[in-house]
Order: C-alpha cells, then structure tokens, then sequence
C-alpha cells in the first residue's frame, strides 16, 4: 500500500510540474497575475505591474523553469521509484 501511495503522490508531483512548466490550464498567468497585485509590493514601495510584463520578466520565467522542472523531477523519481520497489518487492 505504501508504494502505491508513493506511486500516486509521485504523479501527483509530476502533474504538479508537467502544469507549471508546460502552463498548462492557465497556472504560470494565474501565478503572474498574483505576483503583479501582491499585498508585498505595495509593503516594500514597489508599483503595481502587468501581469503581461511579470510573465516576460526574466527571473519568472527562469525561476517558472527551475520550480516547475524539479517538480517534475522528483514526481518522475518517486514514479520509478515505486514501481522498481513494486516488481522487487520490499526491502528487508
């Protein structure tokens, strides 16, 4: 049961990243617009910005790559993981 979970949990991960760094349903213009009307820009003085002009922001774009990248990483890791642990069986 405990690797299926890892299984599941694994997709779940890469699904999580396959969206973020694909934008798939919207969730890099979501994250954007968010970013652009953060309650902290207006604490540290900085103005309000497009999210337009957020998303071709270099630093998103790389930090949207890195974040979402590794998502997908590791859910693909915990995948592998638990299906070579399924075939061999448990470890002990």
């Amino acid at each position: 049961m405990q690797v299926l979970a890892t299984c599941g949990f694994g997709l779940l991960l890469g699904f999580i990243g396959l969206s973020m760094t694909f934008n798939l349903f919207g969730t890099v213009d979501e994250q954007a617009r968010r970013i652009s009307k953060s309650s902290w820009n207006r604490l540290w003085g900085a103005p309000d910005r497009d999210p337009a002009e957020v998303r071709q922001d270099v630093g998103f774009q790389i930090g949207r790559l890195i974040v979402g990248g590794s998502t997908l990483l590791l859910g693909a890791a915990a995948v592998i993981g638990s299906i070579v642990l399924l075939v061999h069986g448990p470890l002990d």
